[in-house]
């Protein structure tokens, strides 16, 4: 009985294994399937930051998004969500703006302030009250 146990017990381990390396090696072995397009850039007054607005799409099962990361200077946009925030149309109860995704309007308020602007009916993933050394107040319209 034990000799039994030891053979499961070194199956069971193996196969997890192969599992597990196989379900890596196909994950890696494709890109990222979002894709991220720049729609607008503000500079902070003292040029040390900038928010970027971004429109994100995952593919044909999911809709656009606008999303919004602050980003040091000289930072490149990466293929990521924002840091920021995040919001989609919902199924069109919020007008598409540029990019697909409800439109959102930044504007510096300071050099570590910003007001970030959106449709009220769009549906907002996630709203950071801040970022690094950026406060952010938010304002809906109509």
């Amino acid at each position: 009985m034990k000799r039994w146990k030891k053979i499961a017990l070194i199956s069971a381990s193996t196969l997890t294994v192969l599992i597990g390396g196989s379900l890596w090696f196909v994950l890696s072995a494709f890109p990222d399937m979002c894709g991220n397009e720049l729609l607008a850039e503000y500079p902070s007054p003292d040029n040390k930051y900038r928010a970027v607005v971004f429109e994100r799409d995952c593919g044909a099962t999911t809709g656009f998004s606008t999303q919004v990361s602050i980003l040091k200077a000289g930072f490149p946009l990466r293929n990521e969500a924002g840091n920021l925030f995040s919001a989609d149309t919902d199924h069109g109860k919020a007008p598409d703006g540029p990019g697909g995704g409800p439109a959102v309007h930044v504007s510096w308020v300071d050099v570590r302030t910003i007001k970030l602007t959106h449709h009220a009916r769009a549906r907002i993933f996630f709203s950071r009250p801040q970022v690094a050394e950026i406060t952010v107040s938010y304002a809906t319209i109509d």
